[in-house]
């Protein structure tokens, strides 16, 4: 009987330890994004995005804002959502060039990075009212202090738009994978699920959560929740 005791306390001191050990590999964080997107005819739309990324175990707080130009190449046929202000979500490819700047909101670390970015999204629809999305982006990145270097990231993401009486959304989920130059390894990779919901003519929300893993990150795996506040004009 004794055996058997010290072999269970054993094995609940190892998985306690197991548990432990999770927990402090996993960082959590909050994202709010605020996003502008102003048509300029039916192919160019410019694009403004701010958001920041709090580590809920430091209270650190990144910022990025971002500038884009986005263009339509084609439409492509799929069952739209009623009134849907995103109308680039009904293309069949867009380009979109940009510039992101990203630095450290909080005092003890003014670390920022400059960022050129080339993306191509393809969209297929799929029976049953499905629409996948490939994004291929490249990523030329300048961080100072630090040498340049580029980073690739290819993403799928699946869609199916939703009415049920007076509601209206989009639920969908992707996973994400970076190649990081720096190391030549595909790290990190990212999975997410969230949900679109059009509130007026002009303006979408969307809560998501995203899972982060990643073998040159500190902490290695990330739990995040995320809320999007985009205006369209």
């Amino acid at each position: 009987m004794r055996s058997h005791g010290r072999l269970v306390f054993c094995l609940l001191l190892f998985g306690s330890s197991i548990i432990s050990a999770a927990v402090q590999n996993t960082g959590a964080e909050f994202r709010p994004e605020l996003g502008f997107y102003v048509q300029q005819g039916p192919l160019i739309r410019l694009e403004f995005i701010d958001s920041a990324t709090g580590n809920q175990a430091t209270s650190d707080w990144q910022g990025r804002f971002e500038y884009y130009i986005q263009v339509a190449l084609k439409p492509v046929f799929r069952r739209a959502l009623r009134n849907n202000p995103d109308v680039y979500r009904n293309k069949y490819l867009t380009m979109r060039v940009g510039y992101r700047y990203q630095t450290n909101l909080t005092s003890g670390n003014s670390s920022t990075t400059n960022e050129a970015i080339l993306e191509f999204t393809s969209r297929y629809l799929l029976p049953w009212g499905l629409v996948v999305s490939d994004r291929n982006r490249g990523e030329f990145r300048f961080p100072t202090g630090q040498p340049f270097y580029t980073r690739y990231r290819t993403r799928l993401r699946l869609e199916r738009d939703l009415t049920y009486r007076w509601l209206n959304c989009t639920p969908y989920a992707y996973a994400e994978i970076f190649y990081d130059a720096r190391y030549d390894q595909w790290t990190p990779n990212r999975y997410a699920a969230g949900v679109q919901f059009p509130a007026g003519p002009h303006m979408v929300l969307e809560p998501y959560y995203l899972r982060q893993n990643g073998s040159h990150s500190n902490p290695p795996h990330i739990n995040a929740l995320g809320f999007k506040w985009n205006l369209y004009f």
